[in-house]
């Protein structure tokens, strides 16, 4: 059993565990009371819920699930107008960024549409591998496609346009086709909403309708840019936008169970203090938290591995969902997409359910009788 109280659960499980919302700029947190009791990779809800009751139910009799995703933050770097476009955001009046980090990039932006100009390689996220290797291993991921215009502009904001021109198989076709190929071929098409979108119901219809209108119907999925996330607004938000399924709970720093669940579960407005409709698809894991150099774990590729084998192994126990995102634009950086071929090759031979995010929701809300929430709030109060 946990080392933690019961009365945590429930808390743990609406978001009161969150930080304080004058540090909430900063986007990963890490000390939940899983970090204290050395739980943080136990799914500790779950396990608490088989104690007592029978595991969820997947199809075809699978004992767990694997949800894919990619959070699309880039599709080229030599594009002429994508560059003009960060040289615009980096000169405007406050800029978080230093002078000398404004002329860096400034520059960097100038060589890249110059190299463009030139007729450069721009395959930067080759899409169709990843398209390609997920459907060898009969799996479809959910793309979180980023607006094309925010009324809220943030440092952070994706500068790509659904026009753009990029490279696919040995043709050149825009962003908007690309959107509509996955979405027709099976794979899902969800919002990365901007920075300022987490707390503000028009923008966030606004960047939503957007990728409705490329893809040319509505759209179910969400994940916030930067995971960034308030659940005092954040939820609500994305309910009154129309959103169904929402993905952005976990960690940018860490892996692990950031509510202590790999179950999705109904979210929670601390405001109002009500359940919502809208359905959390914990984040599990993913590539840049575990990879990169300068952030994060710091892991090599091995060690990685290791991890994701040990919450793959927690998820299958208590017949769970392990929810992975990599980054299309990272597919050349060394480790993360030989990560990403052996992390498919390991999980396959388990034998989970493939899904995406919609796919994962539309069938918990069917067919799969946990209720987290009303679980652990009576846990409360034993």
């Amino acid at each position: 059993m946990s080392k933690l109280k019961p009365e945590v659960f429930s808390q743990l499980l609406k978001g009161s565990y969150d930080p304080p919302k004058e540090t909430r700029s900063v986007p990963d947190f890490t000390f939940y009371p899983q970090n204290k009791s050395g739980e943080l990779y136990q799914p500790i809800l779950d396990q608490s819920w088989v104690s007592e009751h029978d595991r969820p139910v997947w199809p075809d009799g699978k004992q767990f699930a694997v949800c894919l995703s990619h959070d699309v933050d880039a599709v080229s770097e030599l594009d002429l107008r994508q560059n003009l476009r960060s040289i615009w955001k980096l000169a405007k009046p406050g800029s978080a960024h230093s002078l000398g980090e404004i002329l860096r990039w400034t520059l960097i932006h100038k060589l890249n549409a110059f190299k463009g100009l030139l007729g450069r390689n721009n395959n930067l996220c080759e899409f169709e591998k990843w398209l390609q290797i997920e459907k060898e291993h009969g799996a479809r991921s959910t793309f979180f496609f980023a607006p094309e215009s925010v009324n809220l502009p943030h440092r952070t904001d994706c500068m790509y346009l659904y026009d753009q021109l990029i490279p696919y198989e040995d043709n050149k076709i825009t962003v908007a086709e690309l959107m509509q190929k996955m979405d027709n071929g099976g794979w899902e098409v969800g919002l990365h909403p901007s920075w300022f979108a987490h707390d503000n119901v028009d923008e966030m219809k606004y960047q939503k309708q957007q990728v409705e209108q490329a893809i040319g119907h509505s759209i179910q999925s969400v994940r916030q840019h930067f995971l960034k996330h308030d659940p005092d607004s954040t939820p609500g938000v994305q309910e009154s936008a129309g959103f169904l399924y929402d993905s952005t709970i976990g960690f940018n720093d860490n892996v692990g169970f950031r509510r202590g669940t790999s179950y999705p579960y109904p979210l929670f407005d601390l405001k109002t203090q009500q359940q919502l409709k809208l359905l959390e698809i914990p984040l599990i894991a993913q590539d840049g938290a575990m990879l990169l150099s300068e952030k994060g774990m710091r892991l090599n590729r091995d060690a990685a591995l290791d991890y994701i084998k040990l919450l793959l192994e927690r998820v299958k126990d208590v017949g769970g969902v392990l929810t992975l995102s990599w980054h299309p634009h990272t597919i050349k950086r060394p480790g993360f997409w030989e990560l990403y071929k052996e992390t498919l090759d390991m999980v396959a031979k388990e034998d989970p359910w493939f899904a995406t995010v919609g796919e994962v929701g539309k069938w918990w809300n069917e067919n799969v009788n946990v209720d987290l929430l009303k679980f652990t709030s009576n846990l409360s109060e034993k």
